[in-house]
């Protein structure tokens, strides 16, 4: 007789070699030309079992996945794709963007859902004050301000991760910004402070990568990111870095987007000032002002606080 189709012996599957070059990403060019970041099989395995225990954590090992980011760059891979392809979640076919279509996407999925986001997409979708249902949120691209983070948190009750990673290196800490400024490093992830950056060392890395990020590590391991190499200034022999005061730029209530830069150009005095660009339509050039009097040393205090509609911005 013939063998029953449910009775049939398995076919060889084929095996996927480990070591093959599977994804190549492209860093930014912030800092220099873009270079391409070639990932295998087994760095996304290693690196996406670490995301997965993260959120698993928070979520239970499946959960949906709501990710209003593209998957053009290592973020948005790691946190839908991947998380799709190697690990417990599942992602919804829509990438919604307005606030109301962001909502109807968690609306129509079950819990837990988790939301991948961005600090400025987030800071919008909280003004529009509506409800958003889910799980927990996680968070990169952009500095979050821990007062965003907190609003976040209230609104949602949802725990809300911010990432920290690269290109170069994917996830490897991740921190509760509403309650904790010091970054956990990943199970296997070490991070040592260099003269001209950090090192890291993680098991998705097949040798040490160098990035230009400054951190200040603690005794346990754990650290704090205090800007980048690229964007140290120095003024009136005072150091200080353009991404940190951005940050407390954009803490700043009423300011919705904003960004700290250099002039090209010195003054009389041979010293290239800081201005500041900012979006702040409910908020006087005054208030804003004397914030930052209260936060900044006077030598970085922006000249001029120029208002402006809105910033150019490439993604969310």
């Amino acid at each position: 007789g013939t063998t029953p189709a449910s009775a049939a012996a398995p076919r060889d599957l084929p095996l996927l070699d480990a070591a093959r070059v599977v994804l190549v990403g492209h860093t930014s060019g912030s800092s220099d030309a873009p270079q391409p970041q070639r990932k295998s099989l087994r760095a996304l395995w290693a690196s996406n079992a670490a995301n997965q225990a993260r959120l698993a954590a928070e979520l239970g090992a499946r959960f949906n996945i709501v990710a209003t980011v593209p998957p053009q760059h290592m973020y948005g891979i790691e946190m839908s794709v991947l998380l799709a392809l190697l690990g417990g979640g599942a992602v919804a076919d829509a990438q919604p963007l307005l606030p109301a279509d962001v909502r109807a996407t968690l609306r129509a999925l079950p819990a837990p859902r988790l939301l991948v986001t961005t600090p400025l997409h987030l800071r919008a979708l909280l003004d529009a004050g509506l409800e958003l249902p889910c799980e927990a949120i996680v968070s990169a691209t952009a500095p979050l301000d821990a007062a965003l983070a907190r609003a976040a948190e209230a609104r949602t009750g949802a725990p809300l991760i911010e990432v920290y990673g690269a290109t170069e290196t994917c996830v490897v800490a991740t921190r509760r910004t509403a309650h904790e400024q010091l970054w956990t490093p990943y199970p296997g992830v070490s991070v040592q402070p260099e003269p001209d950056g950090v090192r890291i060392e993680a098991p998705q890395l097949s040798a040490p990568v160098l990035l230009g990020d400054l951190v200040e590590r603690a005794a346990d391991g754990r650290f704090l990111l205090a800007g980048r190499v690229g964007d140290l200034i120095e003024i009136a022999g005072k150091r200080a870095s353009l991404a940190d005061l951005t940050r407390r730029l954009l803490a700043i209530p009423g300011v919705e987007d904003a960004v700290i830069i250099q002039h090209e150009d010195a003054d009389a005095g041979g010293v290239r000032r800081l201005a500041a660009l900012v979006v702040a339509p409910s908020t006087s050039d005054a208030a804003v002002m004397a914030a930052l009097r209260a936060s900044f040393d006077p030598a970085f205090l922006p000249r001029p606080l120029k208002r402006v509609a809105a910033l150019p911005r490439n993604a969310l």
